[in-house]
């Protein structure tokens, strides 16, 4: 990725987003992301969109943001994501501080979810 997320304080795992998979519509989404290797499972905020609020270019992405980890070295590390819930579509923002304030919101949203699943 642009490793964007990491520089706005939500290190993302990007996943492959190949034709056959099964990723469901653009939006934020709460779930799980279980690393292959170890079978270690994460709650996690899910985005799946072109990112919007950035310009340049405009390829759909799977994102996966592991709740309250920014530890987590998944570079080279074969994951996968289960959906659970969806929290919100995918829009544009009028600036990054405006989409922090979402992310944190999503962050929150998909704790009480996870929490309860």
């Amino acid at each position: 990725g642009d490793q964007r997320g990491r520089e706005l304080g939500f290190p993302t795992a990007n996943l492959p987003n190949r034709g056959a998979a099964a990723t469901p519509a653009d939006g934020v989404y709460a779930g799980w992301l279980t690393r292959l290797d170890t079978a270690e499972r994460f709650p996690a905020a899910i985005s799946v969109g072109t990112n919007p609020t950035f310009s340049g270019e405009r390829e759909r992405r799977v994102e996966a943001y592991v709740l309250d980890r920014s530890d987590l070295e998944l570079y080279g590390v074969d994951v996968e994501v289960a959906f659970v819930a969806h929290l919100r579509g995918m829009r544009a923002f009028a600036g990054v501080d405006e989409l922090i304030t979402a992310m944190n919101q999503d962050v929150a949203d998909a704790k009480r979810i996870l929490d309860r699943s």
